[in-house]
């Protein structure tokens, strides 16, 4: 069995994995992109020099004017973009870190709340001896036994007279004649039917024998109902003596320092729920900058980066060049022939780096994929109250190994939240005697959806099946 904080310590490190992964291929990214650039740039500067050596003089101004004015252009369009991936990427690294120090801090700050809780289960350990030996503990306790026991045998009773009712009521419930004249209270004070309608009920009346027949089935009906009513006192007086048991057990633990582990327990864990939420917040602006991060570094999206790269394309395009290429390569001789094989290169290895971009691109893609499920797994977990400091799962193997496949892409979060609902388990300690049951806990946190530290019910059990109202 793995704690609930290993368990999510295992989720945060791989997304932390992910994360760094997304970093590497976005420098990638960016270095291919920037090395496609410069490219460019040495293609247009081989054109240039091709020029000067076949063109005449008038034919090279006119190109080396266009290809100069253009690579201008482009290289600032290109310097503009490296600014803003570099500033994105430095972004989100600070992002990064400042997400791996909350989590640790909120690490720290479980740790604190757990150890909190612990102190608290060891005072009442070590007070209980003493406390179920006090007079006024056992005296209380004696009163609850009573009146727990006086309750069950009332609601039996009333359980009994409700079958009973539903029985032998069935009879009456099945004459339509008898139910009209029950239901419109006929034979009573609140009858209230008048003229003929009076005239022809007194004649059903007469006729089904009705008087005789509702003085039995009130007095059926009477007795369940009272039966329940006091029932129901008894119960009342029963929880009465429960909770003056419970404030006995209170008094006798506060004198030991109970109250001031509360309070201590009641700060920690406000602490904590300050720590998840600048985490919360962390991450809300990490996926806010991913999102703008997968247009800025996909070369087909960034108007900048892609414009700038278009531009050179398009004036080495150019008819002139390429015929000049065409005859250079049939003609080649002496110099031209190194800048044709130049130009040659400069086309096989454009290729390989727009490749490498489309892989890299893709490949963030899926690490964004990736990512997104281990964050619906964090975040189901989170709902489902999973990060109860007393929490833990039965197969943290499996766990693992689910991550491991959600890394690869081979499994879903859905089945990692799967495995969470059928391993999850609440860490009870064994308790050796009468005193004490589910711990008290701030009444609201992030360990579940109802807003609760875990969720063992607050009561504890009582003779007679009753249970406290507020637990230690």
């Amino acid at each position: 069995m793995i704690s609930s904080r290993n368990a999510l310590s295992s989720l945060e490190q791989a997304l932390r994995g992910i994360r760094r992964d997304e970093d590497n291929l976005a420098g990638v990214l960016r270095n291919a992109s920037e090395e496609l650039a410069a490219l460019r740039t040495r293609q247009a500067d081989a054109f240039r020099e091709l020029a000067r050596l076949r063109l005449d003089a008038l034919k090279q101004g006119e190109i080396f004017d266009q290809i100069d004015n253009v690579e201008a252009k482009a290289l600032e369009l290109i310097q503009q973009w490296q600014k803003r991936v570099d500033k994105a990427m430095a972004d989100r690294k600070a992002l990064e870190r400042q997400i791996a120090k909350a989590e640790d801090e909120r690490l720290v700050k479980v740790d604190e709340v757990d150890a909190a809780i612990q102190a608290i289960e060891d005072l009442k350990d070590a007070a209980e001896a003493e406390i179920e030996a006090d007079d006024d503990w056992r005296t209380q306790r004696e009163n609850l036994a009573k009146a727990a026991a006086i309750a069950k045998a009332a609601d039996a009773k009333a359980a009994n007279a409700e079958a009973d009712l539903d029985d032998k009521g069935k009879p009456y419930k099945a004459d339509p004649l008898f139910m009209y004249l029950w239901n419109a209270s006929y034979g009573t004070s609140r009858y209230e039917a008048g003229g003929l309608t009076r005239f022809f009920d007194a004649k059903i009346a007469r006729l089904i024998g009705f008087e005789h027949a509702r003085q039995d089935y009130r007095m059926l009906t009477e007795i369940t109902k009272r039966l329940r009513q006091h029932a129901k006192y008894v119960a009342e007086k029963a929880e009465a003596e429960d909770i003056a048991l419970e404030k006995v057990e209170r008094g006798l633990l506060n004198a030991r320092g109970m109250g001031e582990l509360e309070s201590r327990l009641e700060k920690l864990h406000e602490a904590l729920i300050d720590a998840e939420g600048r985490l919360d917040e962390l991450r809300a602006a990490f996926e806010g900058r991913a999102q703008e991060d997968k247009i800025l570094l996909d070369p087909r999206r960034d108007s900048t980066y892609r414009g700038a790269v278009e531009m050179l394309a398009k004036a080495l395009e150019r008819e002139d060049l390429n015929q000049l290429w065409r005859e250079a390569k049939q003609t080649s001789t002496g110099e031209d022939e190194s800048l044709v094989s130049q130009l040659n290169q400069y086309v096989s290895r454009i290729r390989d780096i727009e490749s490498q971009i489309a892989e890299a691109r893709q490949a963030i893609v899926r690490l964004s994929e990736r990512r997104a499920e281990l964050e619906n797994s964090r975040d189901r977990f989170y709902r489902s109250g999973y990060d109860n400091p007393i929490g833990g799962f039965s197969n943290g193997d499996a766990i693992g190994e689910v991550i491991g496949g959600i890394l690869a892409g081979a499994l879903e979060s859905g089945q990692l939240g799967d495995l969470f609902d059928v391993g999850y388990r609440q860490r009870r300690r064994p308790h050796r005697g009468n005193l004490g049951g589910a711990l008290r806990l701030p009444s609201s946190g992030p360990w579940t959806a109802g807003g609760t530290i875990g969720s063992r019910p607050r009561g504890r059990s009582r003779p007679g099946g009753f249970r406290t109202t507020g637990g230690f």
